[in-house]
């Protein structure tokens, strides 16, 4: 099985641009000034990377510092400019500065954003040549480089998001969907944080930690991970079918979603009712059938104990996902 770490979606970064290089007095034997400019400092840019998974490579104690321009040579070489640093981040990545103020957001591949500008590379005294002797033996000294704190805060862009009461069976389904490898016990809160899997190669599947009546209030995991919503196409909505009333189960968690968030409440959903072997075959799809009688709405019935279910659900998720492409 494929491993999945942790997500880690938020970071404190400190940053630095290059300096310039600086500028060089030199002579020729014949007295010519032919010191070299220096080179620029180089710059910071923010990268979006779509094979990037979340934000564990950067290091929070770490100063990201950008190249130094290079020197001013002999014979009125230019020193090389300092190569731009390139902060590779994951979609869809926000940017704020210290003080809570959004610098930018990173939402697709490829898209970049310079934050930090190089330092300029000193003149040395052959550019300076025309101002006299004076110039001669001058230079133009280099700037420095800019310094920034900032803080990186993810917000995963995934097809469909997993949600539902604590010990629903989330973990277990989105492991056989996409073979991952997940925390899974019969406690609540197994999940305590956002886990990312695959499906079919292209699918990208999220299993939020399970929500409870007053999550919207802080209570059990709160409301911190819910941010992962905003750009997921579907919500599917898992219930056990061990609890006795499903209607009531059901309606419960729609007004806490209501109550967390107005695009979560109406996000596509797909209901999903799980642990079917809990029950004989019989009896599972009597408990299934009574609650779209209900609802009015279609429930697929799920056991990752059976293959026949999943495969039922990887066809419904598909299904749900291309009818928002027409």
């Amino acid at each position: 099985m494929l491993e999945y770490p942790m997500l880690i979606d938020q970071k404190k970064l400190k940053i630095k641009s290059g300096d310039g290089g600086e500028g060089l007095i030199s002579f020729d034997n014949r007295g010519k000034a032919y010191g070299g400019d220096g080179g620029d400092g180089a710059d910071v840019v923010i990268v979006g990377d779509v094979n990037v998974y979340d934000l564990s490579k950067y290091d929070s104690n770490h100063i990201y510092k950008a190249e130094t321009g290079e020197r001013g040579n002999t014979y009125c070489k230019h020193g090389k400019n300092g190569e731009t640093l390139r902060l590779q981040v994951p979609l869809v990545t926000k940017v704020f500065d210290m003080e809570g103020k959004e610098i930018i957001c990173i939402e697709n591949d490829k898209q970049e954003f310079q934050i930090l500008s190089g330092g300029k590379g000193g003149l040395g005294n052959f550019t300076l040549r025309g101002e006299g002797w004076d110039g001669k033996l001058s230079k133009k000294r280099a700037t420095r480089g800019e310094e920034l704190c900032i803080r990186l805060e993810l917000n995963l862009k995934t097809d469909a998001i997993f949600l539902g009461y604590p010990n629903a069976g989330k973990s277990s389904i989105i492991n056989a969907l996409t073979r991952a490898n997940y925390k899974v016990a019969s406690y609540e809160f197994t999940t305590l944080e956002p886990q990312l899997g695959v499906m079919d190669g292209y699918i990208k599947l999220m299993d939020l930690p399970g929500l409870i009546e007053g999550t919207s209030k802080g209570r059990g995991v709160g409301t911190q991970f819910l941010k992962h919503t905003t750009y997921s196409r579907l919500l599917i909505h898992c219930i056990s079918i061990e609890n006795e009333d499903l209607e009531e189960r059901y309606m419960s968690m729609r007004k806490e979603f209501e109550k967390i968030s107005t695009s979560l409440h109406s996000m596509d959903e797909l209901i999903v009712l799980t642990k079917a072997d809990i029950f004989t075959p019989e009896e599972a799809k009597v408990r299934k059938e009574g609650l779209e009688k209900i609802l009015g709405k279609d429930v697929v019935l799920v056991s990752t104990y059976l293959e026949d279910s999943m495969n039922k659900l990887n066809s419904a998720i598909k299904s749900k996902l291309n009818s928002q492409k027409h």
